[in-house]
């Protein structure tokens, strides 16, 4: 009787253990399935971020190439012998507006500040992630001296160092042409400069994105 109770007691025992590691695999199972949706989706809007941020930096390096063009223009009319004219004032007031960049990066912050940066398991694709969005530090630098440039400089000259009156003659209003000069040689380094870093940045983009590809054919 003994013999048969403990029989039956560790049958029970067994029984209770594979229920157990049952529930365990099922519920291991079930995570790892929310695990992978989870991680596809912050793939999926994290690809859709960087290639609008890339559309956007392919646009701004077609407008910086035009800027800098019309500064090659504008630099041997001034302080020189050849007539200033109203084509001079247009393309001074052209090369003033700058292009701004703000990436979409919703979905990378969202990664970080949830802690669920650790659902990226591919070491080389989040390394690549990481490298990515500090290159945009990089950029935003960049882009925030050529636009103190812009605002300190050449916005100061134009409200202190022009005659407006000029332009009823058909002439443009700059006075001091030597300073203007100046100030347009230096815009052009950082022209060279943003439009230098944006194509990095933009091929950052292309890489990442098929890195991204690539986790979700595996994924």
């Amino acid at each position: 009787m003994a013999k048969t109770t403990w029989k039956y007691t560790l049958r029970e025992i067994i029984i209770v253990i594979i229920g157990i590691t049952i529930a365990f695999s099922m519920n291991k199972c079930a995570d790892n399935l929310k695990d992978n949706k989870l991680r596809k989706e912050y793939l999926t809007n994290l690809k859709s971020d960087v290639e609008a941020d890339q559309v956007q930096l392919l646009k701004n390096i077609e407008a910086i190439d035009n800027k800098i063009k019309i500064c090659s223009e504008i630099i041997p009319v001034l302080n020189s012998e050849k007539d200033q004219d109203m084509r001079l004032m247009n393309n001074i007031f052209a090369i003033i507006k700058y292009e701004n960049f703000s990436p979409k990066n919703i979905t990378y912050k969202t990664l970080i500040n949830s802690g669920d940066l650790k659902l990226i398991d591919d070491f080389k694709l989040k390394t690549a992630i990481q490298q990515h969005y500090t290159n945009y530090e990089e950029l935003s630098e960049v882009y925030m001296r050529h636009t103190s440039l812009i605002k300190d400089y050449l916005g100061n000259y134009l409200v202190n160092h022009a005659d407006y009156d000029q332009i009823q003659n058909g002439k443009a209003p700059f006075l001091n042409e030597i300073k203007l000069k100046n100030i347009v040689r230096a815009l052009l380094t950082t022209f060279d400069d943003k439009k230098a870093t944006s194509k990095l940045v933009a091929e950052s983009c292309d890489t990442l994105i098929k890195e991204i590809d690539t986790a979700l054919d595996y994924y």
